[in-house]
C-alpha cells in the first residue's frame, strides 16, 4: 500500500500535480504530492551553463521526462540531489516552495540510502 502525503498539494485540487514516487514499481511506495506552482517555483531557481541546460533542468525545460503524462524515472538520483541542495530557499517566490525543497532533498537523501528508484509523475 501507498503512503501518500499531499500536504503539498491539498486545496490546489483540478490545478496541476508533481508527484515524487519513491520505492518498487509495485508495492510499498511512498508518493508525495506538489502543486505545480511549488515545483515551478523551485525548477525556475536553475540556471543554463554555457553549453545548455544540464540535469533536471534539462528535462523540465525541454519538457521532456515526467511531462510526456507517464512516470518517469530519474536517472541519477545523487546528481538530482546535487541540484536541489544548491537551490537557496530564501530565493524562492512561495515560502512552502522552501518546505517543498527539502522534502525533495530528503526524499531522494532516502532513496539513495535505500538504493531505491525515483520516479516523477505529473498530473
Amino acid at each position: 500500500m501507498d503512503k501518500l502525503i499531499r500536504n503539498y498539494y491539498d486545496g490546489f485540487e483540478g490545478e496541476p500535480e508533481i508527484k515524487f514516487i519513491i520505492g518498487a514499481d509495485k508495492g510499498e511506495r511512498t508518493v508525495v504530492s506538489i502543486w505545480d506552482g511549488y515545483f515551478d517555483d523551485i525548477m525556475r531557481q536553475f540556471k543554463p551553463m554555457d553549453s545548455g541546460w544540464e540535469g533536471l533542468a534539462y528535462y523540465y525545460h525541454l519538457a521532456i521526462g515526467w511531462e510526456n503524462g507517464e512516470p518517469w524515472e530519474i536517472p541519477n538520483i545523487c546528481s538530482a540531489l546535487a541540484e536541489f541542495q544548491i537551490i537557496d530557499p530564501n530565493k524562492l517566490e512561495f515560502n512552502v516552495s522552501g518546505e517543498v525543497l527539502s522534502v525533495i532533498c530528503d526524499l531522494l537523501a532516502t532513496a539513495i540510502k535505500e538504493n531505491k528508484k525515483v520516479w516523477i509523475d505529473k498530473d
